[in-house]
């Protein structure tokens, strides 16, 4: 298959022109903060000189940070990129491109290419974790990617671990993404050293053998390690992958989510997690590949 990929994401616009997995000709803009018109130009001068090269992509594949309306093909708002409510991606991008254009969530993208092609490629059934700032998720059965009925499937970073514990991105207190992801290590590390501590250095003092910032990434580890046990109870995936600015700490870090998990699910089968292998290609590569998956492969011609 060949199609183009595009990634809509807070800072940046990538897009590729993509062949069973592998990146032939790639681009990247600024993503701007000046509404959709905007957006919608950037998406498009990115776009163009891609399509000119390589006439002979059939179809588009984008994702973008949602929540978004599937069905209509459209953005009901994107917290990171301003003026995104309710925006008509799709049907604006094909009378642009004039080409057949899928909308897909950044994090499905994501995480299907890692299912396809990536880590995951040799499994039947896969859930991505995305452990960053934030954590989102997928969760993929063959070729397809689960949306769910209102396309909610895999915000896997609401599930509430902690009742009244601190409160999440989604208003909801006790969430997975409130009590493990980046950004809240960083703020309990903050609180404990009573200054701004990044992400970054509370792994590294922890490394170093503080005992605060060790008792805080070991926190962040059980969370996520309960958090995983309780999706192989509701879902039973092959495997995991995770991916993310978090899985960069290695081992020191991922050795401990996997204890976690592992005493998550005493007396359960123990489930493989592997880490992603696409980086920041995952979202142009997995958006070309739901586009190809969708047009059932109208991508395959084209010179494969």
């Amino acid at each position: 298959m060949i199609a183009l990929g595009l990634d809509l994401g807070g800072t940046k616009i990538a897009a590729a022109v993509v062949r069973d997995g592998q990146i032939l000709d790639r681009g990247r803009l600024e993503t701007p903060q000046t509404g959709f018109a905007d957006v919608l130009e950037a998406l498009v001068a990115a776009a163009r000189p891609l399509l000119a090269a390589h006439p002979e992509v059939p179809v588009v594949g984008i994702g973008c940070p949602g929540p978004l309306d599937f069905e209509r093909g459209r953005v009901r708002f994107a917290p990171n990129i301003a003026g995104m409510e309710d925006a008509p991606l799709v049907a604006a991008l094909e009378e642009r491109l004039r080409l057949p254009v899928v909308l897909e969530n950044d994090a499905n993208a994501a995480g299907y290419a890692e299912h396809r092609f990536g880590a995951a490629r040799d499994l039947e059934s896969s859930m991505y974790v995305t452990l960053s700032t934030g954590i989102g998720g997928g969760v993929f059965v063959g070729d397809e990617v689960l949306r769910g009925a209102h396309g909610l499937a895999g915000e896997i970073g609401h599930m509430v671990l902690l009742p009244g514990g601190p409160t999440g991105g989604d208003g909801h207190p006790g969430t997975w993404e409130a009590l493990a992801a980046g950004r809240a290590i960083a703020r309990d590390a903050s609180y404990v050293f009573s200054r701004p501590v990044t992400t970054e250095e509370a792994f590294s003092l922890a490394r170093a053998g503080d005992r605060h910032a060790l008792a805080i990434v070991d926190q962040a580890a059980r969370f996520t390690g309960l958090a995983l046990g309780n999706l192989v109870k509701v879902v039973d995936p092959a495997g995991f992958v995770l991916g993310g600015g978090m899985t960069a700490v290695g081992e020191f870090y991922l050795g401990r989510v996997r204890a976690a998990l592992a005493a998550a699910l005493a007396g359960y089968p123990m489930v493989e997690v592997r880490v992603a292998e696409f980086g920041g290609d995952a979202g142009v590569v997995g958006a070309a590949a739901v586009a190809d998956h969708v047009f059932g492969g109208r991508a395959a011609g084209g010179g494969t």
